[in-house]
């Protein structure tokens, strides 16, 4: 693709991941660790977005029998704690995998073919919006990563987490600059998407009707938004001090 490429001769085959289905070469899915029943359901394919991500819980993962044994050994705190910790995991993993097909699906068929420069037609304050999300997607990616290992090595009962947490609380602040403009670039979408749109508006739309099944781009986009301001109760439980700004998005929304 060249520089004079523009929105419009974007290609669709570059553009078939859904919001149900990515098709990354590079997935965060790929390590190689030991299987555990809390993992049955992703081999079958690991590429399924699930709309019901924290419907299982980890004790559902677990035969009853097994689930007593723990119980009586560990106490009912101990059981309440491993079900946070298997949310956490869980919603990571669902945050990640969504963020990751909006980068293939709004992303990624916009840049030049192995650059990160834009195609012409993408305006300037989205292109850095979308370039923020693509940091704050390879910073969970590497999140969920580490929880996903933490928790393959103390299967059943995982009973070292902070450690991996807190070495992550310092990067979050990656988020900042996605924060401070993600309002006012989500309005701008809305208004080129409507009915008086350009060229970008217009891909956009043919993206949202060929792959979202009733997502938008602006839904999806407030995203980071909500999942960093799930942290604050999730991570006093671990105990872990969060950074100032993360606290303050918690309150805002």
């Amino acid at each position: 693709m060249s520089g004079e490429d523009s929105i419009v001769n974007v290609h669709p085959s570059q553009t078939q991941t859904t919001l149900s289905r990515s098709s990354s070469a590079n997935s965060i899915y790929e390590d190689c660790i030991p299987t555990r029943s809390w993992q049955q359901q992703q081999q079958q394919d690991p590429h399924i977005l699930d709309r019901n991500p924290e419907s299982r819980t980890w004790r559902s993962t677990l035969p009853s029998s097994a689930h007593r044994s723990l119980l009586e050994r560990y106490g009912e705190m101990e059981m309440e704690r491993q079900e946070i910790i298997w949310e956490i995991c869980e919603s990571e993993e669902a945050f990640v995998k969504r963020l990751r097909v909006v980068v293939e699906l709004f992303i990624r068929p916009l840049r030049l073919q192995n650059s990160r420069s834009w195609i012409s037609g993408v305006p300037p304050d989205i292109a850095r919006l979308f370039d923020w999300l693509e940091d704050i997607v390879n910073l969970h990616s590497q999140l969920f990563s580490a929880l996903r290992v933490a928790r393959a090595g103390q299967y059943p009962l995982v009973m070292r987490i902070a450690e991996v947490l807190r070495g992550f609380v310092p990067r979050l602040e990656v988020h900042q600059p996605y924060l401070v403009r993600i309002d006012e670039v989500v309005a701008m979408i809305k208004m080129m998407t409507g009915e008086n749109g350009d060229d970008f508006g217009e891909f956009i739309r043919i993206q949202e009707e060929r792959a979202c099944q009733g997502w938008s781009l602006e839904t999806v986009l407030l995203e980071p938004v909500s999942r960093l301001s799930q942290y604050p109760m999730r991570f006093k439980v671990r105990d872990i001090e969060l950074p100032s700004f993360v606290l303050e998005d918690s309150v805002h929304h």
